[in-house]
């Protein structure tokens, strides 16, 4: 959704950003892109497959600021601090830094409650952000040089081509059943040289030790068993956090292809503070999730277990120490 006083092309360059118009939603327009079920609120996006609820719990009310306390917004600040204070790996500096005559510009995928885009647009002024989302969940009042747009990531973009200097994608495989093939149009409106980063959760528990999940949080793994197979076979959604490096180098189009995971403590077994601290703090997030996935399994053939699931990996995260979420992280360019 723009600023109310926003054109669309404010900076000042002669060849525009945009390949058509766009619309500014009202405010008695925002309830017809949600339904209720069973109490929460999801998008009402019938070709979209994202499974989790969009209210308050998971995100915020539409047009409020950024609620601390929701587990997106939580997760994001978590996240944040796993990766060393940094909003996202790779060279960011080098490809958004200023030239003259050149306006740079940031699209982020999934964009959600515009976390991420709010916080980059404080650090980087000049730099021009757009998010872009199937739900108007974030601020319909962000600082000028941020525009959120209502989008399926799976259409095209209408961005010119070679229009964008980097692309931020964070969290949206549960958003599209193809990621391979999401990966050319995010080619196309890169410029050349230009930077995609990728960050996604991993849908498996693990060990901070590499021990056998199976053995030490069972119920853990069987929460996840269940979910993995419900989104494969309800909503066509694969898991392909680990395979996103592989799948930019099989489309072609990118080179200096990085990976690297992360570590998320789960609970406050860790013997270093910060990441005890860290640890604590995710667990509460992770519980809101569990809740959060619960309306997902009782679309599936796990329905008559899924309160049983839910509370298992809630249980486990409580009382096994060393348990971990895995980030995955991949950063490219543009060839």
């Amino acid at each position: 959704m723009p600023h109310p006083h926003d054109d669309g092309d404010e900076d000042g360059r002669s060849d525009s950003d945009m390949s058509e118009g766009i619309v500014e939603l009202s405010a008695d327009e925002i309830p017809e892109y949600f339904q209720e079920r069973g109490g929460r609120l999801f998008h009402s996006h019938g070709s979209c497959p994202y499974p989790l609820p969009v209210d308050a719990e998971e995100q915020q009310v539409s047009g409020t600021p950024p609620d601390p306390d929701s587990r997106q917004n939580g997760l994001h600040q978590l996240l944040r601090r796993l990766l060393g204070g940094e909003l996202a790996v790779g060279p960011v500096r080098e490809v958004l830094a200023a030239l003259p005559g050149e306006q740079r510009r940031v699209l982020d995928l999934g964009t959600g409650t515009g976390s991420w885009v709010l916080d980059m647009a404080r650090e980087y002024p000049d730099v021009r952000f757009y998010g872009v989302d199937i739900v108007p969940i974030a601020t319909r009042y962000p600082p000028r040089n941020v525009l959120f747009e209502m989008h399926d990531i799976k259409e095209q973009f209408r961005y010119d081509t070679g229009a964008i200097d980097m692309v931020h994608a964070r969290s949206v495989t549960m958003a599209i059943r193809d990621y391979g093939a999401l990966l050319p149009e995010i080619a196309r409106v890169l410029r050349r040289g230009g930077l995609f980063v990728s960050c996604e959760w991993g849908r498996r528990p693990a060990m901070a030790d590499g021990s056998d999940v199976a053995a030490r949080a069972p119920r853990a793994l069987a929460f996840f068993d269940a979910v993995r197979s419900t989104l494969l076979e309800r909503r066509g959604i694969q898991t392909v956090a680990d395979r996103i490096p592989q799948l930019l180098a099989d489309s072609g189009k990118f080179t200096h292809i990085v990976a690297r995971t992360y570590h998320m403590p789960i609970g406050d077994w860790p013997d270093n503070p910060e990441m005890r601290e860290l640890g604590r703090e995710y667990r509460e997030m992770v519980e809101l999730y569990a809740r959060s996935m619960r309306a997902v399994l009782l679309d599936g053939r796990w329905a008559a277990h899924a309160d049983d699931l839910v509370q298992g990996y809630i249980d486990e995260i409580w009382s096994v120490p060393g348990l971990v979420s895995i980030c995955h992280t991949v950063y490219a360019r543009r060839g």
